[in-house]
């Protein structure tokens, strides 16, 4: 039998008790710390094998992670949350526009919308993959063509501390001790949860 190793450790309500009486940064912390050491390490290895690329766990996995932080951090879920996830953390200054993935946010939320829930839609007509080309994205012919690879850099760059880590400098982006008890709060209730 196999474990939940995000959950390792520690009883549920020690960590609940954890949670409830520490500053914001530990819930926060915690989180981080989990997405990266368990949830980044499998959604890294969709793309291990070139021959076998699980393209679509991938987009699934990069998705329920921008849609935890953006309802974490900000309180916004849906299109809205994925499109500011992408804005903070996946878009860099300096990078072309066609590595600005927000620009087609949208259509993103909308294709992991079909592969999660819908599958055999007809908006599988209108994004394709493309591996092999430079470009983060480029619409041609009425289709969407993402260059997967090159998106999933992007999202795990956030996290990569040499690289600036983004997703690490929340402090600049939730800058007031409101803000971060907000965050901590909506965590929480994330956290218990039971649905």
């Amino acid at each position: 039998m196999s474990q939940n190793n995000a959950h390792m450790n520690e009883t549920r309500e020690h960590r609940t008790d954890r949670f409830q009486k520490s500053e914001p940064v530990e819930i926060i912390e915690s989180l981080l710390g989990s997405i990266q050491n368990f949830f980044n390490n499998e959604i890294a290895a969709t793309f291990d094998n070139p021959n076998n690329r699980q393209t679509s766990l991938m987009f699934l996995g990069v998705h329920s992670v921008a849609l935890t932080i953006s309802h974490g951090f900000f309180g916004k879920d849906g299109q809205k949350g994925y499109r500011k996830f992408v804005q903070i953390y996946m878009d860099m200054d300096g990078d072309p526009d066609d590595k600005k993935f927000s620009t087609i946010a949208s259509e993103i939320h909308e294709w992991r919308n079909v592969i999660a829930h819908r599958w055999l839609n007809v908006a599988g007509h209108e994004i394709g993959y493309n591996f092999d080309m430079s470009e983060g994205w480029k619409k041609e012919g009425g289709v969407i063509y993402i260059n997967p690879q090159i998106y999933l850099d992007q999202y795990l760059r956030a996290f990569d501390r040499s690289k600036g880590g983004m997703i690490y400098r929340y402090p600049e982006i939730l800058t007031t001790p409101e803000a971060l008890e907000a965050a901590k709060k909506r965590m929480l209730e994330k956290y218990i949860d039971e649905a």
